[in-house]
């Protein structure tokens, strides 16, 4: 353990600089507020229930933008129609770019 000058000293400072460095407590992350909801306990909930569904097979392939629209108009008939429309349009745009 020398440096290049061959002076133990230096190496034996760099160690120790290291292992403070090591012991130091992590920093807490800064979260943007604008992303803050990403973090919440409920999402996070949410997003592993989804990850559940996909490693168990619930889910549903569709053929088009247009079946899956009429899908979920069917099952939620009150569901604002306006909304499902922005969403198709979102897919189809989505799409064209790839």
């Amino acid at each position: 353990m020398f440096d290049r000058f061959g002076n133990p000293l230096w190496a034996l400072i760099g160690l120790i600089d290291a292992i403070e460095f090591a012991l130091q407590p992590p920093r807490p992350r800064r979260i943007n507020p604008k992303d803050a909801w990403f973090y919440t306990a409920e999402w996070r909930r949410a997003e592993r229930d989804v990850e559940d569904d996909l490693k168990a097979g619930r889910y549903q392939d569709f053929a088009s933008i247009e079946s899956l629209i009429a899908v979920l108009k069917q099952n939620d008939p009150t569901a604002q129609l306006e909304q499902a429309d922005r969403l198709a349009t979102a897919l189809r745009r989505y799409r064209r770019r790839r």
